[in-house]
């Protein structure tokens, strides 16, 4: 059996080695992953050694076959306590399966369905407020589109006036996490972390009452004066009111309502009966609000940046939307939307929101060969699984076929990783996905977007892989 330190080693990237600081550091040391012909490899961030799955193979170990001997990082828990809390992204253990049981039922395709309606009638009001030879930012639009939406199904408003607010805050504060992640601090913040859990296993009451107030404390970011960090209190305290406001209108109304906010307040386990508080209920809220705007409207900038360097295939995805008609589009069909579902799914591949699914062992395992300790960081990446070339012939090219059923019937699990896979895999997948395909035809049988074709867009360094300064396009008439 092979040691950590007999894997192949990637290069290192300065003081936070392979992590690396930028997105470009990010995405090189990934492309080594993606070349790799080892099933795992090995990077250090500071002088922690960091394993990265480089098949897909070892990947669907990691998220599937052996997922219940990991637990989500540490450090990126801490990093986002205070905006998602204790929701399903950052949750762990009894209490992500309690909640995950409990929302499972309102994210299934059936109980979505209903919101289709409502993503075309919102992508119809913002092709409203365009006009041929307007400049505008598509991904401005997309990611007010996915707000607004979001704030329909969430809230169950037509109009959702704090869409911007709220966006803006969010925005910030996951600027904030992007920017805490290559920090060297966040190292002996989880050390602490794990040594106040460790005592506390291991000392009388009075003493592991004190130790878990310590362990308390060191849940949550420590903020150092500046700037920054009085921009995320600004940008929280935004988050906070808000929702907390609409939790509490919500159970004094005693209306029934058909929004997800009243789903989850109503939402009861079958064997226990029990409810969320309104404690939970804020962070799955803020959880979905995150999750359900940025990575579609992220995912929707790169649809249209890789359609304006395809013509042939705008032309075909534009046909299939006219194809509909100029009727509402009252359900998702996908067989009508195939080729723009098959863009949207492309347009994932190239450019996953998430690059990357940290993870650590609960405990000491085996994994593709190779004895991995307890509290081996293990870090999966979306990115560079869809850019290996013995999987994806031509990786790097723009090709929605790939996703034809019968060329993905061929491919290899853990090769395709957009909401990751296994039970931790994005519970907003069926939403994500009927809302691609929706807003990209609504607009397309609308108006064609003119970019600048000699403008190379490239990733932004973000928490999400937003694109770098947008994507500028001037609206013309069809």
């Amino acid at each position: 059996m092979l040691h950590v330190d007999d894997l192949p080693r990637i290069a290192d990237r300065g003081l936070l080695g392979s992590f690396g600081r930028t997105t470009a550091e990010r995405l090189a040391m990934q492309r080594e992953v993606a070349n790799a012909d080892a099933p795992l490899v090995r990077g250090r961030i500071l002088h922690l050694p960091l394993i990265l799955p480089a098949t897909p193979d070892a990947c669907h170990e990691v998220l599937v076959t052996q997922a219940r001997s990991f637990e989500k990082s540490p450090g990126l828990r801490v990093l986002l306590h205070d905006l998602a809390g204790q929701g399903l992204f950052t949750s762990e253990g009894e209490l992500w399966r309690r909640q995950r049981k409990l929302m499972a039922p309102i994210f299934t395709p059936a109980a979505l369905s209903r919101f289709a309606e409502a993503m075309q009638q919102t992508a119809e009001r913002a092709a409203d407020r365009m006009s041929p030879g307007q400049s505008i930012d598509l991904a401005h639009e997309t990611t007010r589109i996915a707000m607004t939406v979001v704030g329909n199904a969430l809230f169950g408003t037509d109009t959702f006036d704090e869409a911007d607010a709220l966006g803006a805050a969010l925005t910030t504060a996951l600027g904030w996490v992007n920017g805490a992640l290559t920090s060297p601090t966040i190292v002996p913040h989880i050390f602490v972390l794990d040594l106040t859990r460790k005592l506390a296993d291991h000392s009388p009451g009075p003493v592991r009452r004190a130790l878990e107030r310590i362990r308390g404390t060191f849940e949550s970011p420590i903020l150092v004066p500046g700037s920054r960090s009085k921009a995320l209190r600004a940008a929280m305290a935004v988050v906070e009111t808000r929702i907390h406001e609409l939790i509490a209108e919500r159970r004094r109304d005693g209306v029934e309502h058909h929004d997800l906010l009243s789903r989850l307040l109503h939402a009861r386990d079958a064997d226990e009966g029990g409810a969320m508080t309104d404690a939970q209920v804020r962070d799955e809220v803020v959880t979905l609000f995150v999750a359900g705007h940025e990575t579609t409207a992220t995912s929707l900038a790169w649809c249209f940046y890789l359609l304006s360097r395809h013509p042939e295939v705008r032309a075909r995805v534009v046909a299939e939307a006219d194809a509909l008609g100029d009727g509402p589009i009252t359900r998702f069909d996908p067989e009508r939307l195939a080729l723009t579902t098959r863009v949207f799914r492309e347009a994932l591949r190239l450019y996953p929101p998430v690059m990357m699914f940290p993870r650590r062992t609960l405990e000491p395992i085996e994994l593709c060969g190779t004895a991995l300790p307890a509290r081996s960081l293990v870090f999966v990446s979306a990115w560079a699984q869809h850019r290996r070339a013995d999987v994806w012939r031509d990786p790097d090219r723009f090709d929605p076929d790939r996703f034809l059923p019968e060329v993905e019937a061929a491919r290899p699990k853990g090769s395709y990783l957009p909401f990751s896979a296994g039970p931790r895999f994005c519970i907003g997948m069926h939403f994500a996905m009927m809302e691609g395909p929706i807003v990209l035809a609504t607009l397309l049988r609308r108006f064609h977007f003119e970019l600048d074709d000699s403008r190379e867009i490239v990733e932004d360094d973000f928490a999400t892989l937003r694109p770098r300064g947008g994507v500028p396009a001037i609206v013309r008439a069809r």
